[in-house]
């Protein structure tokens, strides 16, 4: 077990450095450089000087070994703004927005879309599992951005406005929170629904299930002790990618609500060319879910020995 524990965190090495390089490569080829800001023109000798200072006058090669340098041992380097700050306390300042935005939704995910999966596959074919069905539907086919903007539509506009209740922009009180927290945990929570649902219809037809009935048990000791605890074990494919991808930001709900996370601020940095802030965050991004998913794996190794010595693959 701890040796495939190693290969799988090792494999994070190659992820990372993979995405840093792709990231590099993307943003130098954009048109434009950090100093071609619409409304403002910088003095040619002045970018020169700048240039050489963070040292973008080298060659791309050069800049990204020295980069890859400087983060082996922490430096993430200089975000290149109106007043240069380290990008490691720019990430900081930034995330910690993300994170709470993140893990609400992620919570609400699952305290909906569980029961709804549960619901839908015990009462299959029926209406409750209709209409359980039918909003997790709304939920994959509505993205972030269009319930964000549909909320604000409805609860903070208009007639509908209840003034001090739901607030438009911000991230100051509970009251800014809700809205937010609902449009991102929008999608995850029919994805949860719609995968624990086909997880309990499997489950709902093994044999040992079967076996139980025959025995005579209580259905509702089936339900809680046998269904629901096997089908929820392949849930951790899923749980461990969509916490890292809610966690690390959403650029669309932080940009609707004017959240000042990482995501708000990667597009930033990306808008005005800020190579040092768009390859910290990214770095960020795809350690977070490489991590995450490593654990993922590392856990699908202990509950199953098939999947470590690699006579299976993980769900």
């Amino acid at each position: 077990m701890l040796g495939y524990a190693v290969r799988r965190i090792l494999w994070i090495l190659p992820v990372l450095i993979a995405a840093s390089i792709i990231t590099f490569l993307m943003m130098h080829a954009a048109p434009g450089s950090p100093w071609s800001r619409e409304g403002r023109q910088l003095d040619p000798v002045v970018i020169e000087r700048l240039n050489e200072q963070l040292g973008l006058d080298q060659p791309l090669p050069m800049q990204y070994l020295a980069w890859l340098g400087r983060i082996v041992v922490g430096d993430f380097g200089l975000s290149v703004g109106e007043h240069p700050l380290q990008v490691r306390d720019v990430i900081g300042n930034s995330a910690l927005p993300s994170l709470q935005l993140g893990l609400m939704a992620f919570g609400l995910a699952l305290l909906v879309g569980l029961p709804l999966g549960i619901v839908a596959a015990l009462r299959h074919r029926t209406v409750i599992d209709y209409a359980a069905t039918g909003v997790a539907v709304l939920g994959m086919a509505a993205p972030a951005f269009v319930l964000g903007a549909l909320f604000q539509l409805v609860f903070t506009a208009g007639d509908f406005d209840p003034p001090g209740l739901l607030p438009r922009h911000g991230w100051d009180s509970p009251q800014h929170w809700i809205l937010p927290t609902v449009a991102l945990a929008g999608l995850p929570m029919a994805q949860i629904a719609r995968f624990t649902k086909a997880s309990m219809l499997d489950v709902l037809h093994a044999e040992y299930i079967r076996v139980a009935h025959s025995k005579g048990l209580e259905e509702r000791w089936i339900v809680t002790h046998h269904m629901i605890r096997n089908a929820l074990v392949p849930l951790v494919t899923i749980a461990g990618p969509i916490l890292a991808i809610l966690v690390t930001g959403s650029i669309a709900v932080e940009l609707i609500f004017d959240i000042p996370g990482l995501g708000q601020l990667y597009w930033g940095s990306i808008r005005y060319r800020d190579y040092g802030a768009v390859m910290g965050i990214t770095v960020l991004y795809a350690g977070s879910i490489a991590i995450l998913n490593a654990v993922v794996d590392i856990a699908y190794g202990y509950i199953d020995p098939r999947i470590r010595d690699g006579s299976r693959e993980p769900a």
